[in-house]
């Protein structure tokens, strides 16, 4: 990870902005940090896990798993997408242009959105989106999609980790004003990646969902990494996918202690989830 920090301060020296922080061409800078995002994720995952960028679509057609539920239910689509972890060794695609798709939401496995910086006013946005194409993707008796929103650098409290959770939190909350969603459609991470890590606790009663904050240390940079890698493993190895065994892969600090009380988000019910 900071390996992939590096290459990114190094992209904004050879690319400067006339301006301000970052590269001289804002599109291409989000870009090139979803490229690394995605180069780095790749490295340690299954063959049969792709990373895509484009939509999912839920058709409005019966499957095995829906049966008569989604006879008659009209065509779904998100919007589009960052990063789409997707099992293209056991599921089709609609389209595909090189690693832009769109997709069946039955075999995605996480979505994350990629930010330069995470910034207070964008938070209730992206958690809305997020929230949506979850409740798309949700199956019945399945775990997941993995939910991520990542950014390379905090600009919602600089400097002030504590009061960034205590933001996040609350546009998490906000997000879910308008109809109450699941433990498996919360965000699982939230993070800036040279800065903290916010992940969401497993709980097995799902009753609510519990967030903890990692302020990353010296030598941390791989904390968010993990929390990212993971979520999505937890997904892929999950009960009713068929993937066998999850590897024990993932080391964090003995001991290590969030930097922050921790923080609860309770729900109305937990959904049956979209297909049945």
């Amino acid at each position: 990870m900071r390996s992939a920090i590096e290459k990114y301060r190094q992209f904004e020296i050879l690319i400067p902005a006339a301006s301000g922080e970052g590269a001289g061409h804002r599109g291409e800078d989000g870009r090139y940090i979803e490229s690394i995002l995605k180069t780095t994720l790749k490295k340690f995952l299954p063959d049969g896990l792709d990373i895509l960028t484009g939509f999912i679509l839920r058709a409005g057609v019966k499957s095995p798993d829906s049966g008569k539920k989604r006879r008659r239910d009209e065509d779904e689509h998100s919007t589009q997408l960052d990063l789409i972890v997707y099992d293209t060794e056991h599921m089709p695609v609609y389209q595909r242009f090189g690693d832009t798709a769109v997709v069946p939401p039955e075999g995605v496995i996480a979505v994350i959105s990629v930010k330069k910086h995470l910034y207070r006013r964008e938070l209730k946005h992206e958690f809305e989106a997020l929230k949506n194409v979850a409740e798309l993707c949700t199956q019945k008796n399945k775990k997941g999609p993995f939910i991520g929103l990542v950014g390379m650098d905090d600009k919602i409290r600089t400097d002030h980790p504590e009061e960034s959770f205590e933001i996040v939190i609350e546009s998490i909350k906000e997000s879910q004003i308008e109809k109450c969603i699941s433990y498996e459609e919360m965000p699982g991470f939230v993070g800036a990646l040279k800065s903290w890590s916010i992940h969401k606790a497993h709980r097995k009663d799902k009753n609510q969902a519990d967030y903890l904050l990692y302020v990353h240390s010296d030598g941390e940079e791989h904390l968010g990494i993990q929390f990212l890698l993971k979520g999505i493993l937890d997904v892929y190895f999950s009960e009713g996918r068929g993937h066998g065994n999850e590897p024990g892969m993932f080391s964090f600090p003995g001991n290590r202690k969030m930097d922050a009380a921790i923080k609860s988000i309770s729900y109305q019910k937990e959904k049956a989830g979209r297909y049945g």
